[in-house]
This record gives C-alpha cells, sequence and structure tokens, in this order.
C-alpha cells in the first residue's frame, strides 16, 4: 500500500495539518482545496507544479505566490 504525506504554505507561512497522510495523491489535493476554502481563500487553482529535485513522487502544486502544497509519496 502506498501512502502520501502532505505540507502546505498557507497566505505565506508554512501550517500545520490535522491529517497529513492519504491513502492517495487525490485525497490529498482534495483536503488541501477543502482546508483553502475552510479558510476563506476561495477560487484556489493550481497554476503550476513540478517534482521537487527531480523526485517524480514529490510534486508540489503552486496555486500563487503566497499558496502552495506539496504532495509525496512515502
Amino acid at each position: 500500500m502506498k501512502y502520501y504525506e502532505l505540507t502546505a504554505v498557507v497566505d505565506g507561512e508554512d501550517i500545520r495539518l490535522r491529517k497529513n497522510i492519504f491513502r492517495s495523491r487525490d485525497d490529498a489535493i482534495n483536503y488541501m482545496f477543502k482546508y483553502y476554502r475552510n479558510h476563506y481563500l476561495f477560487n484556489m487553482q493550481v497554476e503550476d507544479e513540478y517534482a521537487v529535485s527531480g523526485d517524480k513522487h514529490c510534486i508540489e502544486y503552486i496555486c500563487d505566490t503566497y499558496n502552495r502544497f506539496t504532495v509525496a509519496r512515502i
């Protein structure tokens, strides 16, 4: 079984998420967008994504200058 870890930067600050281990990459991404909505950050969209340090299992999703999150397979 593969698991994924979620870390995030919201409004320019590293945040600690209540839940950060997920069974799929899609679950982690959906959780992050739900987090944005619950914290009044509406209309968030991924503008860019790239593999961190060339690792295809660790992807950083950039929404804007101050909001981004990383999903990594562990």
